[in-house]
Formats: C-alpha cells, sequence, structure tokens
C-alpha cells in the first residue's frame, strides 16, 4: 500500500506510573516543531502542523473507524481513535484492575428525571472516567480488539423523538425539542469543562445531525416492509419545522453547551444528504451558531452519498461534496479488520484535487477543525500540569459515581397509576410474586451502547430484579417467588398457570415486563406500538387473580397500555433503566426513598397511532398531529404526566407578566408539599399564543403549547419550595414559516404544572410586545 511507511509504530509514553503507555505527540526528537511550542498561539501551531504534511498524509488525519490508525510518525504524530460512544457511560473495556466504566440508564429514563444537575453530573462523570481509561490504554468494548479508544465521544443522541416506532427512542431524551436541547447542553458542559479550564476534558458529539428518525424498513407511503431506511430516507421538511423541531437541540447543544463537536447523519434533508449538506453544517452550524469544533459523518454516511441516496455520480466528487460541505471527519465502514486502509477520504481526496472538484485549502480547513480538537484536549502540550494526565484508576466505577447513577435511575421512573396508594409497599412479612418476562432479567435492563459492564464479559454483576425484591422482602421477614409467564413476545401461554399460582398466593404481585432490543433497536423500527398481545392476556388473567398488581415496563418508545391500565392498580414506566435497576427498583417500589420519581418525557398514545401517522411523513402537524405540541386527539397519558407518593400545591405569584425584546419578569412558582411523606416534584412551564397573536396561515397556528422551561425541587412534608422562571421575549419566540425566530406581538398565556391532573395549575398572562 502507498501509505504502508506511515503505518508505523506510535510513540509513547507512561502517563502514570505502572500503567500501559498511550501515545502522545511531541516527544523528542519531534519536540522542536513550531506545532509543538505551547505558548504560540493555536492558530500559528496549526497552520505549522498542516503546512509539514504531504498531500497524501492528510486523509490520514481525516478518517475514523476504518483509518489506518493515523500516525505520522516522521512527525512524532501517534493515533488518534475518533469516535468512541458515550451514551450513557463510557463505551470501552474495563481497566486492566477490573474496574469498568459506570453506567447510567438510557436517555429515555434520564429524560424523565426533568433533572439538569443529574444530566450534567452524568457527564462529568463520563469526562472523568474517559480520561482515566485513555490514559491505562482501555480500548473500546468491540470483539475487533481495537486499540485504546479517543477522547472524543459520539454522543449525545439530541434528536426528538418523532414517532414511538423509532427504534432508536431509548437513545434520545423526549420528543421535545427544548427539554432535548437542555439534555444536550448539561451533558455537554458535565463532560468537556473538568477540572482544567485550559483543556477540554473529552468531547461531546451531537448526533444525528439532522432528522434521524427512522430505521427501516418502509415504503414512500409509510407503509412496513419497503426499501426505505436511514441510509435512503430523504425527510421532506419545511422551513417551520426545522426550525422549530428538528434543529432547536442542537443549537441549544451548541450555543448553550459549548458542544466541539457534531455528526450529520445518514438521511437526506430535502433532497441533500446530510453530510453533503453545506446549508446545514456550514450557513446553520458554523455562520449562524457560530460553532467551532469538528463535523464526523456517522459510520458509512460518506459512502451513503453516493452508494444510497445517488447524490453524485463517482467517489472523487463525493468526497469534494462532503469535504467542502463541512464534514471534516469521515467515519468510514466497519470492514472484516480492523484499521484496514480504506474509506473514501483516504483514497479518493488526492485525486479529487487532482482532477479540480477539491481545493487543497477545503482539505486544510477540515484538518484546522480535526486537528484543533487534538490540540484543544491538551495532547499536543507538556503533561507538566496538566490534571487530565494524572486521573487515577480508581475514579472508574467509584462509590460516587455508582451512587450518582442509582440517584439518576430512581428519578426517572414515572408513576403513571397508583389506584388507592397501593405504593409504596410495605414489605413486612408479606409475599411477593414477581412474574413477568423480565422477572429475572440483568441484560435488558442494560439498553444500548454499552461499555464493558463486567469484568468477565458475564452479567453475573447485575443484579436482577428478582433478587433485588427478594432480598428487601426477606430483610424484613417476607419471602418472593418468580415466575416468568410468558415471553416478551410470542403465542405461549404454557407458563400462565405458574404465574397466575404464584399470584393467588401472594400478597403483591409486581409484574415486570414491557419490551426488549427484538422489538425495537437500531436499525429496525417497530410497527405495532402495543404491549405485546401475550403479555396483554397474561396480564388480564393475573389481575383477576390478585388485585394488588404493579405493573412496571421497559421500553424505548412509548406502550400503547390501553387495554391493561384501566384495572392494573400501579403501572411503572422504566425506561431502559440501567446497570442498577433492580436495586433502584426495589428502593422506589418499598417506599425506601424520597427521591425518585420523573415525568412523562414523550406522548403516551394509544396503540392505533400507528394508523394515524405515517412514519415516512417528518411534518410535525399534519392530522392528528405529533407529540403533544401539535397532537389533538387524548393520549392515554399526555407529555409531562407523572404521579407521587406525596401531593403538591403549585401556585404563582403574578398573573400579568409584560416582556419585549431586551426586557424579561420573574415568575416565582411556589411548591407546597400537602402529602404526608417528602419528596421530590417536577415543575414545568409552557407557553401557548392567546387567539389572535399569530398571523393567519402562519404553519404556528397549530401549535398547542410549548414547553419553555422546568425544574425539579425537592420539598418536606408541609414545606413549600420556590422555583424562579425567567420569562423573557426568547421564551414565547415562535417560528414564522420562513423558519425565522419571530416575537408576534400580544398575549400569551403561561401555564406552571406538575403534570399531576388533579393538582392545580398555576397561570400567567404574558403582554409581549416589540420595541
Amino acid at each position: 500500500p502507498i501509505f504502508a511507511e506511515m503505518m508505523l509504530v506510535p510513540i509513547l509514553v507512561s502517563a502514570l506510573a505502572g500503567e500501559p503507555t498511550i501515545p502522545r505527540a511531541c516527544l523528542p526528537p519531534h519536540d522542536g516543531y513550531p506545532f509543538c511550542d505551547h505558548t504560540l498561539p493555536l492558530d500559528k501551531r496549526l497552520d505549522d502542523l498542516i503546512g509539514r504534511l504531504t498531500l497524501q498524509e492528510k486523509p490520514l488525519l481525516l478518517v475514523g473507524r476504518e483509518s489506518p490508525k493515523g500516525n505520522i510518525s516522521r512527525l512524532g504524530i501517534p493515533e488518534y481513535d475518533w469516535g468512541g460512544n458515550c451514551i450513557h457511560g463510557v463505551q470501552s473495556r474495563c481497566s486492566p484492575d477490573g474496574r469498568c466504566p459506570t453506567s447510567f440508564p438510557n436517555p429515555n429514563t434520564l429524560g424523565a428525571s426533568f433533572n439538569r444537575t443529574v444530566w450534567r453530573g452524568m457527564g462529568s462523570v463520563i469526562g472523568v472516567e474517559l480520561r482515566s481509561l485513555w490514559l491505562q490504554g482501555v480500548g473500546e468494548n468491540h470483539a475487533s480488539d481495537l486499540p485504546h479508544m479517543g477522547l472524543d465521544c459520539w454522543s449525545p443522541n439530541v434528536g426528538i423523538q418523532r414517532d414511538p416506532r423509532w427504534g432508536r427512542n431509548l437513545e434520545t431524551p423526549s420528543e421535545d425539542p427544548l427539554l432535548c436541547g437542555a439534555f444536550g447542553a448539561e451533558y455537554t458542559l458535565g463532560l468537556q469543562n473538568g477540572s482544567d479550564p485550559r483543556y477540554l476534558q473529552g468531547v461531546s458529539t451531537l448526533k444525528h445531525f439532522d432528522a434521524n428518525s427512522l430505521e427501516g424498513k418502509w415504503y414512500p407511503d409509510g407503509s412496513p416492509g419497503g426499501p426505505l431506511t436511514r441510509h435512503t430516507v430523504d425527510a421532506n421538511i419545511s422551513q417551520y419545522d426545522l426550525h422549530s423541531s428538528y434543529l432547536p437541540a442542537f443549537k441549544a447543544s451548541v450555543m448553550e453547551g459549548g458542544a466541539a463537536g457534531v455528526m450529520c447523519s445518514y438521511n437526506s434533508i430535502n433532497g441533500v444528504p446530510s453530510c453533503a449538506n453545506d446549508w446545514l453544517l456550514g450557513d446553520i452550524l458554523r455562520k449562524d451558531w457560530s460553532f467551532r469544533g469538528y463535523v464526523s459523518s456517522d459510520s458509512g454516511a460518506v459512502v451513503d452519498i453516493f452508494s444510497s441516496h445517488h447524490y453524485t455520480s463517482n467517489w472523487t466528487s463525493t468526497v469534494a461534496v462532503a469535504v467542502n460541505a463541512g464534514c471534516d471527519v469521515e467515519s468510514a465502514p466497519w470492514a472484516c479488520c480492523p484499521w484496514a486502509t480504506g474509506g473514501p477520504y483516504i483514497e479518493y481526496i488526492p485525486s479529487a484535487i487532482a482532477e479540480g472538484l477539491l481545493k487543497e485549502a477545503a482539505v486544510d480547513a477540515a484538518l484546522r477543525n480535526a486537528l484543533g480538537i487534538r490540540f484543544r484536549l491538551g495532547l499536543f502540550d507538556p503533561i507538566d500540569g496538566q490534571p487530565y494526565w494524572n486521573v487515577p484508576p480508581t475514579v472508574v466505577e467509584s462509590p460516587e459515581h455508582v451512587a450518582q447513577a442509582m440517584d439518576a435511575t430512581a428519578q426517572g421512573f414515572v408513576l403513571l397509576e397508583n389506584r388507592g396508594n397501593l405504593l409504596p409497599i410495605t414489605p413486612d412479612k408479606k409475599t411477593i410474586a414477581v412474574v413477568g418476562p423480565h422477572a429475572t432479567d440483568s441484560t435488558v435492563m442494560l439498553g444500548n451502547y454499552l461499555g464493558q459492564i463486567c469484568p468477565d464479559s458475564n452479567p453475573h454483576c447485575v443484579m436482577p430484579f428478582f433478587d433485588a425484591i427478594n432480598a428487601t422482602v426477606v430483610a424484613h421477614g417476607g419471602s418472593a417467588n418468580f415466575s416468568h409467564g410468558c415471553t416478551v413476545d410470542g403465542n405461549s401461554t404454557a407458563g400462565f398457570a405458574d404465574a397466575i399460582a404464584l399470584a393467588k398466593a401472594a400478597d403483591y404481585v409486581i409484574y415486570i415486563g414491557g419490551l426488549d432490543g427484538s422489538l425495537e433497536g437500531e436499525g429496525h423500527d417497530r410497527v405495532d406500538v402495543g404491549l405485546p398481545q401475550v403479555q396483554v392476556q397474561l396480564l388480564k388473567e393475573l389481575v383477576a387473580a390478585n388485585s394488588n398488581m404493579v405493573v412496571t415496563l421497559m421500553h424505548g418508545g412509548m406502550v400503547g397500555v390501553e387495554e391493561v391500565s384501566g384495572s392494573v392498580a400501579a403501572l411503572v414506566s422504566l425506561g431502559y433503566p440501567g446497570r442498577y435497576a433492580a436495586a433502584s427498583l426495589a428502593a422506589t417500589l418499598f417506599g425506601e426513598t424520597d427521591h425518585a420519581w420523573g415525568k412523562t418525557t414523550v406522548t403516551w398514545y394509544s396503540s392505533d397511532i400507528t394508523s394515524a401517522l405515517d412514519m415516512v411523513n417528518f411534518d410535525m402537524a399534519t392530522a392528528p398531529g405529533r407529540t403533544y405540541r401539535y397532537y389533538t386527539g387524548k393520549p392515554n397519558y399526555p407529555f409531562g404526566y407523572g404521579k407521587t407518593y406525596t401531593t403538591f400545591e403549585v401556585t404563582t405569584d403574578v398573573s400579568t407578566v409584560s416582556v419585549s425584546a431586551g426586557f424579561s419578569q420573574n415568575v416565582t412558582v411556589s411548591v407546597k408539599n400537602t402529602g404526608q411523606r417528602a419528596g421530590d416534584e417536577v415543575v414545568m412551564a409552557y407557553f401557548q399564543a392567546d387567539s389572535g397573536v399569530i398571523p393567519a396561515g402562519e404553519p404556528a397556528q397549530k401549535l398547542r403549547k410549548q414547553l419553555f422551561d422546568f425544574t425539579r425541587v425537592h420539598v418536606e412534608v408541609g414545606q413549600t419550595a420556590t422555583a424562579t422562571f425567567e420569562v423573557s421575549a426568547a421564551s414565547v419566540m415562535l417560528h414564522a414559516a420562513s423558519g425565522d425566530a419571530v416575537l408576534w406581538p400580544g398575549k400569551y398565556t403561561l401555564q406552571f404544572t406538575n403534570g399531576d391532573d388533579e393538582t392545580e395549575i398555576g397561570t400567567a398572562s404574558v403582554r409581549a410586545s416589540v420595541h
């Protein structure tokens, strides 16, 4: 191969005494280059390094996954592994001493906490553990035995949950763009900003930019089984929907969180593949949002420009449009062999320049963005005095980090029903029947995009649900037994009799069921969103046997539960709750924590919604409308819904608010605990324009209401907590058909609510004016 002379042994340095060595730049005899002089401005250092690279070398530094190790040994530049995933924990192998990365709940559970502190805390845990695992030479959690992972995370996924059938709903926090943006911003602030303000601790890479919310396979009319997948679909989206629904979460994560990375998606938008879309990557991202970071393609997305979308006619024009659009780093497709040379950038960038399709200056600009990340991480600077080069192995899976993950888990459970205050259960001398396909689960709860969970790759270190429930009950003089009853999906009722017998003999039944990766996940969407019928049938028979029934469901997208929700005493949404789900659920159901319960972050439609929503239609308002913002039907449970073990009264201190450009007003919301036990509560702030405010013909007229802020508070019995919401012109900003943000003068109604339909809603009016 023509690049063989560059595939040399990387330059290594011992970062911590006794730890494996890791690659480092600017070691003797290569420390005399100006790009190694940390006293020079970054721009001059980048100019010097890029100026020393040959045209054949440059693409090596712009390719991940299928690339060679990316080292330029003649200049002392070591390899760099672009793109480890960190969706809810570092996706690496365990450390040499058996410490595995702390694994949090999946984002659909995390989102339900409505807790910015939780999200930033997880980002911080990921950032510090990433640095420690990197220093220890730990690789990604792949069987291909990749070398040590880099310091940029291909996370978080902040795209909205557009449709409940999407297979990757578990990876993103909500259907609401503001909540997704807040999650992305907080995750980023925690991950990137550590103990040394001079450098990035790690890099947040937002994905998938943009409108990636379909896996496949679908026909153009929205029926299942067709040729359209995430690699081939062209999302036809109005400027209004782009700017009001699909772009805001990315914008907030960049402009408020400072995200240093963005991943362009497989799909096309309005006829242009995302990774070849200079409007998306240039005009919006870099010009409008002042983004200063790197853009990576999704793995194989540059290949899709040509082979799937047929947007270009050959490979040289393909790499030219991608680089010119602003796709700095190509994540090439996985091949048979790790680190095989290949990928369109490596193979065709030189020829694209030779043919006049691409200017070398454009490649240099991509290098400036990509290499700039490595400089900002401190990888070309002296390590003396850099705290990030001295992160100890003991931070990985530390007791403090595990406690944070467990706390986040309980806050993400959602209590949908609690008839007769069945929960919490007092476990003293009680008999508990644990029933359901996930009764003894220790793997489905983990979700996807996982680091190595246990040192020997066997999930024995993960406590199953039954074990945690049993331990609590036995400790209080009771007993527990389990029966699966049925599988997640299928037709067999062979296990029903055993499950029903246990239910009849028990004081309480705790059912643990729902979905799993066979029904939803990356690469495949659901067709039916209802709870699988075999589980519906089992639940009906269990309720007939024992009315003290607690139903808990694991899921990514919402589950149609209308066939059982009216008859069960308690119903709990778990999402995919992660590594510490069992202990957290036991503590929550038995009332051992006052910091539990969140709110729904998606609309829980009825099961027949699939006949009303076209999976391939990306318009948000097409009848009956998508998400709480546009849906005109009656859901099983609305967005933001969720009960707690106590009761709260929510009131506001003002009835009228006046805002204009540059002028805001605070609204204080009081949350009084009127119940019998301490608890957490979420307060959400919405707005909606009153009649006549939005001009006729504007698509925003179909917007029913919009979340503009939220907070979570803890309140002791009889006490009142206060939350202050700043209401500004931006709070009630809407979008015109052109996509432009606009403040239409007039009256807007604010709602402050805890999402429980039994609780009084505090309201206020906003008088908006333009000066």
